[in-house]
C-alpha cells in the first residue's frame, strides 16, 4: 500500500528523477552478455528462466549494481518492467526511482540501499566460488561491488556527508590509504562492465 500511494501521490514527474545525475546505459550484462560475477550470473539467469527472482535479489544484486554503477534510472526502470512477470509500472517506479536507485535523493528511502562485496555474502552464498575476491578493493581480482561501493561513497560524499545514516561509510571511504588506487579500479570496473566483459 505504502508503494501503491507513493506512485500515485508523486507521478508522473516522480518516474523522471534523478538525483545522483546517473547517466551510464544499461550495460550489457543485464541484457544478455555472460559475466563472471557469480551473484549476476545466477540471479540474471534465474529472470532469464523464470521471469522472477526474489525482492532482496532485485535490491542486494541488480538494483545495487546498477546503483554503484550509475546507471538512468529510467533504463532500469523499463528493464525492470519488461522483465519480471509481477512487473507493473506502479510497482517498479517507485521500486526502483525511490528504494533502489535513490534517484529521488531521499523522498522514499532515507539513504541509498548501497553495499560492498561483503553484505552480499554476508546475505547469500553467492560468493564461494566467485572469481572476484568480495574482500578485496583493488586488483584484478577484487569483487566489483565491493570496488565500485567504495568510488560510490566517494563519489557522492558532499551529498551524503550530512546524512547521519550513511557518513560513517562516508567518512571511512575518505580514510581509505588507497583511494587513488580504489577510483582507478572502479574505472576499469565500469569499462569492462560497459563493454560486456566484467
Amino acid at each position: 500500500e505504502y508503494v501503491w500511494g507513493v506512485y500515485w501521490h508523486w507521478m508522473p514527474d516522480y518516474r523522471s528523477a534523478n538525483a545522483l545525475g546517473a547517466e551510464r546505459p544499461l550495460p550489457p550484462v543485464f541484457t544478455g552478455a555472460p559475466t563472471q560475477m557469480r551473484c549476476m550470473s545466477h540471479v540474471l539467469r534465474d529472470i532469464h528462466d523464470y521471469g522472477w527472482t526474489h525482492h532482496i535479489q532485485r535490491l542486494m544484486l541488480l538494483g545495487n549494481l546498477a546503483l554503484l554503477a550509475g546507471v538512468r534510472p529510467t533504463e532500469l526502470v523499463d528493464w525492470m518492467w519488461e522483465s519480471f512477470v509481477d512487473g507493473a509500472e506502479w510497482v517498479m517506479v517507485p521500486n526502483v526511482i525511490g528504494m533502489t536507485l535513490h534517484a529521488d535523493g531521499g523522498m522514499m528511502a532515507t539513504k541509498p540501499y548501497a553495499a560492498g562485496g561483503a553484505y552480499i555474502d554476508r546475505m547469500s552464498d553467492y560468493c564461494g566460488d566467485c572469481t572476484y575476491d568480495r574482500k578485496k578493493r583493488v586488483g584484478d581480482d577484487a569483487c566489483p561491488f565491493t570496488t565500485l561501493y567504495w568510488d560510490f561513497l566517494l563519489r557522492h560524499a558532499d551529498r551524503f556527508a550530512r546524512n547521519p545514516r550513511i557518513v560513517t561509510q562516508v567518512r571511512a571511504a575518505q580514510k581509505l590509504k588507497d583511494v587513488d588506487a580504489v577510483k582507478d579500479r572502479a574505472a576499469d570496473v565500469l569499462h569492462l562492465l560497459d563493454t560486456g566483459r566484467l
